[in-house]
């Protein structure tokens, strides 16, 4: 927690209530100490963890923070909570949501903790930088309700103004060519709206009637200009609205979820955002040990480039490996005796050499292999990517750059060495500047 800006609301984490008088008093964290055991006993001589009686809001900050150092999150959560309806003042209510978002994080409550940030920064201007460097809120901007709630809260960005900015990133004089060149479209098209009167006045002749052959002149000019102008803008309208869809595809992977530490940790594949290259790999299960096999030689040089491998079950097997399976048992067969024993033994050979079928998916490090949480949801994400890219095989994989960007994707399996040649180590100087070029 962190110390907001009201005065008599300064008690915090770092400053613990000390009951004993000054000539007793020797260190911070001895008074730390007596004071949670001195919490602690009541607590247990009550027999429960319920708030004590307060009579205002400022009462109800004060010991709720210091039942909260104590280490009892959830009697703090309910007096933050109870001081919301205590008449508070503006400093009282913005401690009391601040240090209700708090405890619902270390209570592991992500979207409550998000709402009663957001109330804190939006209604009682509570600044955003606090909660940013705030080591108490650390595990909620790991997650993915942090995210969402930032696009809300006063400060933050949506994912609209993120991906127009990103958009606007990769191609910078875009914007600036599409309001000039729009300007002069607009100008060439009432050009063309004038002299498309004047041109009908001198089909029709007559007294004071425009020269022809000028007007036509003019006429051709302008409409030879708005055709070109209006031909440009189209081209980076398009351009942008495609740089879009594919910055708002790789938004939604950042979102997605990994497990870490036995699924004890959630967080989204954005967090990862600055340390790692993931390679997602999906396909069928005899596939993913085809891939990660494969990848055995390379992993030392895939380590040092911030390579981890995300695999992703789509199916327990494949087509192509039944049609293997089938041709080696017809060669089997073919090849061998006719009787039953011949062709037993022409099928038991595939069957024995075929990988195990969890192989490589989690016996590997952690820090190599990163577990999907919700695999259904990653599922529809490469579903949307293969129908976006037209892919129709089973297999597919992408690889992501630091930045979040997706630099590379296809049918099939990663090419192991063509990444490593192609992506340059974490502590090099290509990675500072070339890294996060998104095809």
């Amino acid at each position: 927690m962190q110390a907001l800006a009201a005065p008599t609301l300064a008690l915090r984490l770092g400053r613990p209530f000390c009951p004993v008088p000054p000539s007793q008093r020797f260190t911070r964290q001895q008074c730390a100490t007596l004071r949670r055991r001195q919490l602690s006993a009541a607590a247990a001589s009550s027999g429960t963890s319920s708030p004590p009686a307060t009579a205002s809001a400022k009462e109800s900050v004060e010991r709720g923070l210091e039942i909260f150092a104590a280490g009892d999150a959830e009697a703090a959560l309910a007096l933050f909570q109870r001081a919301q309806g205590q008449a508070p003042t503006p400093d009282e209510a913005r401690a009391a949501c601040y240090n209700a978002a708090c405890a619902h994080t270390r209570l592991r409550q992500w979207q409550a903790a998000v709402d009663q940030l957001t109330r804190a920064i939006n209604e009682y201007d509570l600044k955003l930088s606090v909660a940013l460097k705030d080591p108490d809120l650390e595990p909620l901007r790991e997650r993915r309700e942090w995210l969402a709630g930032l696009a809300i809260m006063r400060g933050g960005i949506n994912d609209k103004q993120y991906m127009q900015l990103r958009s606007e990133a990769k191609a910078p004089f875009r914007l600036t060519r599409i309001i000039f060149l729009g300007g002069l479209a607009v100008g060439a098209g009432l050009g063309l709206l004038i002299i498309t009167g004047r041109l009908v006045a001198a089909l029709q002749g007559g007294e004071g009637a425009p020269e022809l052959q000028e007007t036509l002149q003019n006429f051709g000019i302008n409409s030879a200009a708005l055709a070109v102008l209006g031909f440009f803008v189209y081209r980076d309208v398009a351009s942008s609205r495609r740089d879009q869809a594919v910055i708002a595809q790789e938004e939604a992977l950042g979102q997605l979820q990994l497990s870490l530490g036995g699924g004890s940790r959630v967080i989204p594949l954005a967090a990862f955002r600055g340390t790692t290259r993931p390679v997602i790999i999906a396909g069928s299960r005899s596939q993913l040990s085809r891939a990660l096999a494969g990848s055995e030689p390379f992993q030392a040089a895939l380590r040092e480039r911030g390579v981890s491998v995300v695999p992703l079950e789509l199916s327990a097997e494949d087509a192509g490996e039944k049609l293997r399976q089938l041709k080696a048992e017809f060669a089997g067969s073919s090849g061998g005796s006719s009787s039953s024993k011949g062709f037993g033994g022409g099928a038991a050979a595939p069957a024995a050499a075929q990988p195990a079928p969890t192989a490589g998916l989690t016996t590997k490090d952690r820090k190599w292999q990163l577990k999907a949480h919700d695999e259904a949801e990653w599922q529809q994400w490469v579903q949307a990517l293969k129908a976006a890219k037209g892919i129709t095989a089973d297999a597919v994989y992408v690889q992501v750059q630091l930045d979040g960007t997706v630099r590379a994707s296809g049918a099939g399996m990663p090419p192991w060495r063509q990444l490593v040649d192609d992506l340059p180590e974490l502590d090099s100087v290509r990675t500072k500047f070339t890294d996060g070029v998104g095809l």
